[in-house]
């Protein structure tokens, strides 16, 4: 065993999150399988954080683990590092994911970790795989790394240049036990961000906004893979601004339909960059699910957060049914300048919703590293009741704001679960 890839645990499990192959663990893998690695993967989000396989991971002597780790797993990630470190210290960390690619000097302070990966981790894992384990190159001379020198300096390495996504192998899906994922032949159709640089997403301050689509012929060939040979029916595409090229989506459409059988499929994006012929289309193509961040009722709130209109969204909720596409529809409560009248704003729109057809997908606001609401919460009047990483998991508050106790806004989710008949993230 010599490289072994970590999906470090959720510890509170929600029930309106999906449980998906990690994609970005499964392209590291296939990177370096192709380049004649012997790697092996755990998820743990499938079994639970289960200390006795990281016991039996040490024993078979790996050179290198790398842990991916986002800011609710973080702590669960620090546990497995911590375990392995007491196990054989000799064993090179390398911590990657969204959390230390926005936090690495931090995550650094950790004597458990020897590394961090920021950003896209294939040519990095790559690269410092070379180093570790054939003693080939510096570390000062890898991009991409944050690393402690002999005398326990904290260096952080240039950024690597962005990856071509075509030029990338498929992920790795054998090594993950995909009986047990909902979306287990999930896509990824583009690296990088989106351009809208919502104040409450972090994507922003890891990508700059830099969206980089797969080529649709690319697509279509790991499409082709998946239905073909795996046996696939529904496939999911993993972005979270599928329509913002509409030119791209339409080729791509094009493409699906020239296929010699029909497939079923689901994406995300915004209600703002659709339109009933682009919806049309993807239906005819095979769109079956559609993903929408609503996030508020209220227009004041829309206009401030997110750019769009009450009208926009109802629009196309009932569009989409029209078309027979199942429509989700996510809100986040409390935006910092929410108030006891916004939120029951957002109740009645939630409700009317809801009553056009969508599903509802209510989370609690959680300002994470990176983000707007994070990087000026004093500003904004946002005060954060936690200092455990875990607890950025959205399920439940970790905020008051200057309009709203932490009592209130527990008061106005209940009120509004109650009127709305929905469940409750828990």
């Amino acid at each position: 065993m010599e490289i072994v890839l970590i999906n470090a645990p959720v510890t509170k499990v929600s029930p309106h999150s999906k449980l998906a192959l990690p994609l970005g663990l499964a392209y590291i893998a296939s990177v370096l399988i192709q380049e004649g690695r012997t790697v092996s993967a755990i998820d743990f989000n499938i079994s639970g954080l289960n200390l006795r396989r990281v016991d039996n991971i040490v024993k078979k002597k790996p050179s290198v683990i790398g842990i991916s780790a986002h800011t609710e797993t973080y702590p669960n990630a620090l546990i497995i590092a911590k375990r392995i470190k007491e196990l054989d210290n000799s064993i090179s960390i390398v911590l990657g994911g969204p959390h230390a690619s926005i936090l690495p000097e931090q995550v650094l302070l950790e004597d458990a970790i020897d590394y961090v990966a920021i950003g896209e981790g294939e040519a990095t894992m790559s690269e410092l795989v070379r180093y570790l384990v054939d003693g080939e190159g510096q570390p000062e001379d890898i991009k991409g790394i944050g690393y402690k020198d002999a005398d326990g300096k904290i260096n952080l390495n240039q950024r690597r240049e962005l990856l071509d996504p075509d030029a990338l192998p498929y992920p790795a899906r054998d090594l993950f036990p995909l009986e047990f994922y909902e979306e287990q032949w999930n896509i990824s159709t583009a690296r990088g961000g989106c351009p809208f640089q919502c104040p409450f997403c972090s994507a922003s301050f890891i990508w700059e906004g830099r969206r980089r689509p797969r080529s649709p012929e690319n697509i279509i060939e790991e499409l082709r893979m998946l239905y073909e040979k795996r046996g696939a029916t529904y496939t999911f595409f993993s972005e979270d601004l599928f329509t913002i090229n509409k030119k791209w989506v339409k080729k791509l459409l094009e493409l699906i339909n020239q296929l010699e059988y029909p497939i079923q499929w689901g994406c995300a994006t915004r209600v703002d960059v659709v339109d009933e012929e682009l919806l049309s289309d993807m239906a005819s193509a095979g769109c079956r699910s559609i993903q929408f961040g609503v996030e508020s009722g209220s227009q004041r709130i829309l206009d401030s957060v997110k750019g769009i209109t009450k009208e926009q969204v109802v629009k196309v909720i009932k569009t989409c049914k029209k078309l027979d596409i199942n429509v989700a529809s996510s809100f986040m409560i409390p935006f910092p300048q929410d108030t006891k009248e916004t939120l029951r704003e957002t109740k009645e729109f939630i409700k009317k919703l809801y009553d056009c057809g969508s599903r509802i997908y209510m989370s609690y606001t959680s300002p994470y590293p990176g983000t707007h609401f994070y990087r000026n919460k004093e500003e904004l009047g946002i005060k954060i009741l936690t200092d455990k990483w875990d607890e950025f998991d959205a399920k439940h508050n970790i905020i008051e704001t200057k309009h709203l106790s932490n009592q209130d806004i527990e008061e106005l989710v209940n009120e509004i679960v109650q009127y709305t008949g929905l469940k409750k993230r828990a």
